[in-house]
Formats: C-alpha cells, sequence, structure tokens
C-alpha cells in the first residue's frame, strides 16, 4: 500500500517515513529510486537540524512543504516512466532542498536570533527597573526610620540586627530571582502573542523560543538553544550535497525524456 494512502498515517509522513518506505518498494525505476533515498536522506539531516533548534514539530518535515505522493506512487505500482507530474515533484524535491541549505540561516536562524535579543533587552530594561524600585523603596524605608543615608549610619544599623538584615538580603535576592524569572517569561509569552509568522505547516518559530527562554538557559547565551557545532556541520553536508544531486537530478530526468504518462 503507497504510504501516500496509508490509514495508519493520519498525519503528515516524515523524511524517515518515506525514506523506510522508497527503500523497501521494488520498482524498476532504479536510479529514481537511488535519487529519492539520496534526497531523502538529506531531508532527514535537514530535519535533525530543525528538531534540535525545536522549529519543527516533532511528526513534521521539511518533505511536507513539496510534494512527491506521484513519484512514490509510480514506484508503488512498478511504473517504468515518469509523467510531467512526477518530474515536476522530483523536481522541486531536490530544489527545496537546496533552496533549504542555502537559506536555513536567514529563515530559521537569524530570525530565533533577532527575536532573542529583543527578549533579552526586554528582561534587561525590566530587570533594572524592579531593581531600582528596590533602592528607592529600601532607601526610603531608611529615611523615613530617622537614620543617616550614610555608610557608618547604615553600618551602626545592621551591626545592631546582624540577624535581620541577613534575613531581609536573603529574602530580597531571593524575591529578585524570582521576579526576574517571572519577567522571562512573562516577556516571552508576549511576544509569542504578536509573533507574525510566515513559516511552513509544521513549522514554528514559537517553540524554538519557548525552548530558548527556559530557566536553565542564560539569556546572556550567545547562540540560539541547540544551534551548536554538530548541527553547523550538518547542515554544511547539506548544502555540499544538494549541489551533487542537482547533477544527479538531470541526469535522472534525461533518461525519462519524453515519456508520457503510463
Amino acid at each position: 500500500m503507497s504510504i501516500c494512502k496509508d490509514n495508519h498515517h493520519g498525519k503528515e509522513s516524515t523524511s524517515r517515513q518515506i525514506f523506510n518506505h522508497v527503500r523497501k518498494t521494488e520498482t524498476p525505476m532504479h536510479d529514481v529510486r537511488d535519487l529519492m533515498l539520496s534526497v531523502l536522506s538529506q531531508y532527514q539531516k535537514a530535519d535533525k537540524v530543525g528538531l534540535s533548534l525545536g522549529v519543527l514539530d516533532d511528526k513534521a518535515s521539511f518533505t511536507d512543504s513539496v510534494s512527491w505522493c506521484s513519484i512514490v506512487g509510480k514506484m508503488d505500482h512498478h511504473k517504468q516512466s515518469l509523467d510531467a507530474t512526477s518530474k515536476e515533484q522530483l523536481a522541486k524535491l531536490v530544489g527545496y532542498l537546496d533552496e533549504l541549505s542555502s537559506t536555513f540561516d536567514e529563515r530559521v536562524i537569524e530570525p530565533i536570533q533577532k527575536h532573542r535579543d529583543r527578549w533579552m533587552k526586554k528582561v534587561i530594561m525590566w530587570d533594572i527597573l524592579v531593581l531600582a524600585i528596590f533602592v528607592v523603596t529600601i532607601t526610603a524605608v531608611l529615611f523615613l526610620s530617622g537614620n543617616k543615608l550614610n555608610s557608618e549610619s547604615i553600618s551602626g544599623l545592621v551591626q545592631q540586627r546582624p540577624l535581620f538584615f541577613s534575613l531581609a538580603a536573603v529574602s530580597g535576592m531571593l524575591g529578585f530571582i524570582s521576579i526576574h524569572f517571572f519577567i522571562r517569561r512573562s516577556v516571552i509569552n508576549t511576544m509569542l502573542d504578536s509573533l507574525d509568522e510566515k513559516l511552513p505547516t509544521g513549522m514554528s518559530l514559537k517553540k524554538s523560543l519557548t525552548r530558548n527562554a527556559r530557566i536553565r538557559h542564560s539569556i546572556f547565551r550567545p547562540i540560539p538553544v541547540g544551534w551548536g557545532f554538530s548541527q553547523r556541520l550538518r547542515l554544511q553536508s547539506l548544502s555540499d550535497k544538494a549541489v551533487e544531486l542537482e547533477g544527479q537530478l538531470t541526469e535522472v530526468l534525461s533518461n525519462y525524456q519524453g515519456d508520457k504518462a503510463i
């Protein structure tokens, strides 16, 4: 049964599912199958990068952005030629991979970094405001209680009640930390509500930004969460392979030049 009509696949099939299906398919068009396997293995790399960054849903794939059912259908039904629709889908499958690899920074990494930078600046601004309110409040309390606002007076006051001021300092620090994380969460939620996304189905910057705003990640982190050395290498490998696949596509299509639908 074709993966396109399999009732077990209620959602879009991932690149891994399509790859496994094509690998098991018996078809006389060996060159088409080999090209499909090469292309889909590269889509798996792209999916791993997308999942690592959090821009892909767990069941989504970059292959969702292109059509491939006509090609798989031809192989499933042991056809010996490709019609115009299948050729077009095959070309788009390779073309979108090349486009994705060459524009990944612009379409994915840069938007994430831009929104993270905005989030960081807003959090710092609110932190400074809260800290200023703390300082003004403490100063006002000391002033209204009749204490002189100088180092000697404050030092003497602390020495008289060391336990009280120690507890007050710890409570103040814990309170500020709690407020800081509340600000982080509030700011990112506000940004997500107003985020205007223009990404394909199954892709979203919201999940990625939410992941970047988690407590365990510093607001001063220089790169997005999930975007490390291994992901850069994977994307570079994908980009290099995409050029090779363009040449392989031309060769495969030339083998079916003039074919009509069968």
